[in-house]
């Protein structure tokens, strides 16, 4: 039997982004290039995806599971290594609210394999490796292609960054807790579980997805086409803006951020060890 959490939702909430958004100022700096922080011994394979900061402390994942550990305040590298038991895409990271133990020295990172299963992977993390402790599904069969995980730790709740009719959506459900796991160290989360749904517009290529406060930070594109960050409000479950990144070269990918500031991570082609930081700021509508 196939072990579910049981979620009491009294309304689904069911938005369309508006037709219309404003375009938003966007202001970047480059921050780093993680290459130059890299001993000449360390080797980087597969490209930089989704990126997650605690503290001052940044861990960069990239395609296939490595992880390269960063300290973002004082530019310099910390340690690298494989996240245990996920060799997918690792498109998003972003912590959660829940420790694994009292030792844990950062809160569970969940990182989303995007492919295959759409499993997102829960893990135990330390600046020295990973442990994996539970594996979320979405057993829906709404969704299609590649999907992606982001928590907001916040309001203990997790989207599913998805594609439903052809149209990019966010679906939102309660955060499991590790103690929801079946014996197979699984969540499986269903339709009936959805708490709310935001259709977004136009995402041509969804890349990373963090949550500030009432608002999701969603880049999109690569550098053949238009490169883009959408802002959502997920107070009013609705797109308020977009902001241009066809002045940065490389391809968005991670986002997120250290205390009031927004670090975007960006891919360089063909060259794993050139994973470029900006720091950016962001101009948001006062409504």
């Amino acid at each position: 039997m196939i072990h579910r959490i049981c979620i009491v939702v009294l309304t689904l909430f069911t938005w369309q982004a508006a037709a219309q958004s404003d375009v938003l100022k966007l202001e970047s700096t480059p921050y780093c290039n993680v290459a130059d922080l890299l001993p000449d011994d360390v080797t980087v394979a597969g490209s930089s995806q989704g990126m997650a900061i605690y503290g001052d402390t940044a861990f960069l994942m990239h395609d296939k599971g490595q992880c390269v550990v960063i300290n973002l305040k004082d530019k310099r590298f910390i340690n690298t290594f494989l996240i245990e038991g996920n060799d997918g895409h690792c498109n998003n990271a972003s912590f959660g609210r829940e420790r694994y133990s009292s030792t844990s020295p950062f809160p569970l990172l969940y990182v989303s394999e995007c492919r295959g299963e759409r499993a997102c992977y829960v893990n135990d993390i330390t600046t020295e490796g990973a442990q994996l402790v539970q594996k979320i599904f979405y057993d829906g069969e709404d969704i299609t292609g590649p999907s992606d995980w982001v928590v907001d730790a916040r309001r203990g709740d997790i989207y599913l960054y998805c594609t439903i009719d052809g149209r990019r959506s966010l679906k939102r459900f309660k955060l499991p807790r590790l103690s929801h796991s079946d014996a197979d160290g699984e969540v499986h989360l269903t339709q009936q579980d959805t708490r709310a749904e935001i259709y977004l517009g136009e995402v041509a290529i969804p890349q990373g997805s963090f949550i500030r406060g009432r608002y999701i930070y969603l880049p999109d594109g690569v550098p053949s086409r238009e490169r883009k960050l959408h802002v959502v409000d997920i107070r009013r479950n609705r797109l308020v803006g977009v902001a241009d990144l066809n002045h940065i070269e490389y391809e968005p990918e991670g986002i997120s951020a250290r205390g009031d500031q927004l670090y975007i991570s960006f891919h360089t082609p063909r060259s794993p060890r050139d994973n470029r930081i900006y720091r950016i700021e962001i101009d948001l509508p006062q409504r």
